[in-house]
């Protein structure tokens, strides 16, 4: 029993305002040409980075309502360019924020295939940041908000979860989610600069396994795939000469999230867990590319999960930082509810 393809609001809701911030800060140069265009959008800040990770790849085939409800913590201490490197723009970064995600998903009675279930998901964030800097850092982000984030939704298909000859057990789901621009978006303003809405819409096809070689061990795996639509919404478009602004898309991204398990007990089970995050092309402004604005992550950690009863489980994960490139960087503390109807 498990999540029903939730997204979890992640960190990277800042890379895009930081990036114009950069340039606003640098003195961006006059010249409009592909080397020199701003970086004015970055993928949804409503994506699964580790918000999933244990007994993934099961969900209920019966007919009937899961809740799932998210608590999740991120202190982000780095703002990192495309080299991996501290941005020297921002000193003594401290970005706080606390997200609450309520997923809600509902297994139909059809069993195209047998023992397997259809159904639909629907997953809505609200995040609050709370962000300061040194006295002297040349940039700063504005005001701290709270927020509704984007509306993700979309019909899935889970596989049965009847075990092997060998006693092992396979299960899969997959899942196409359209993200709709239903979040928080200031634009233009000068009072915030982190929304949590991206302002575009995204399509979003996963996969997620869990295999149980024995009955003691859980291994997990979602690959997701998403493509983002260009938009015209942006907050604050740089003040460059001889620039007008007319769209922007952020580059498709691949990214996913594993973790593997221990049965300590019937209840308790212990492991590690991670998320990784590669962007397949660069950003467009107008319709161009934006150069180095390619993004990166991996983040890994140690993660529990508590099986309460047969219908209430408990998943809790810490990630720690190990790649940053164009991102936010710092501990990420994931808490998740599931309970079935």
């Amino acid at each position: 029993m498990s999540s029903v393809a939730p997204r979890a609001f992640r960190s990277g809701w800042t890379r895009a305002v930081l990036m114009v911030a950069a340039l606003a800060a640098a003195g961006a140069p006059a010249s409009t040409g592909a080397a020199s265009l701003p970086d004015t959008v970055s993928a949804p800040k409503s994506i699964n980075l580790g918000s999933t990770s244990f007994f993934d790849g099961f969900c209920r085939t019966d007919e009937g309502w899961t809740l799932l409800q998210y608590a999740r913590y991120e202190n982000l201490t780095r703002i990192t360019d495309y080299q991996g490197q501290d941005n020297p723009l921002f000193k003594g970064t401290d970005i706080q924020v606390f997200v609450a995600q309520t997923q809600l998903s509902y297994t139909s009675s059809w069993h195209p295939l047998g023992g397997d279930g259809v159904g639909i998901s629907a997953l809505l964030p609200f995040a609050a940041f709370r962000s300061s800097f040194q006295q002297d850092s040349p940039v700063k982000l504005n005001h701290d908000e709270f927020g509704q984030g984007d509306l993700s939704i979309g019909p899935f298909y889970q596989s049965p979860h009847a075990p092997g000859a060998d006693g092992t057990m396979l299960s899969w789901r997959a899942q196409l989610s359209i993200t709709a621009p239903t979040g928080s978006v200031d634009e233009p303003s000068e009072r915030v600069s982190l929304n949590q809405g991206s302002g575009f819409w995204a399509l979003n096809p996963y996969l997620a396994v869990t295999w149980l070689p024995t009955a003691r061990i859980d291994l997990n795996a979602r690959v997701n795939y998403q493509y983002n639509f260009a938009t015209t919404a942006i907050q604050n478009p740089p003040p460059i000469p001889g620039l007008v602004y007319h769209n922007g898309q952020a580059g498709a991204i691949v990214y996913g999230n594993f973790a593997a398990a221990y049965a300590v007990t019937a209840a308790v089970f212990l492991g590690v867990n991670g998320y990784a995050l590669t962007q397949l092309d660069p950003d467009k402004t107008n319709g161009q590319q934006v150069a180095h604005s390619q993004e990166t992550e991996l983040s890994v950690g140690p993660g529990a999960r508590y099986v309460v009863d047969a219908a209430d489980a408990l998943n809790l994960n810490l990630y720690l930082p190990v790649v940053s490139r164009n991102a936010t960087s710092g501990t990420q503390l994931n808490l998740q509810f599931v309970h079935r109807f």
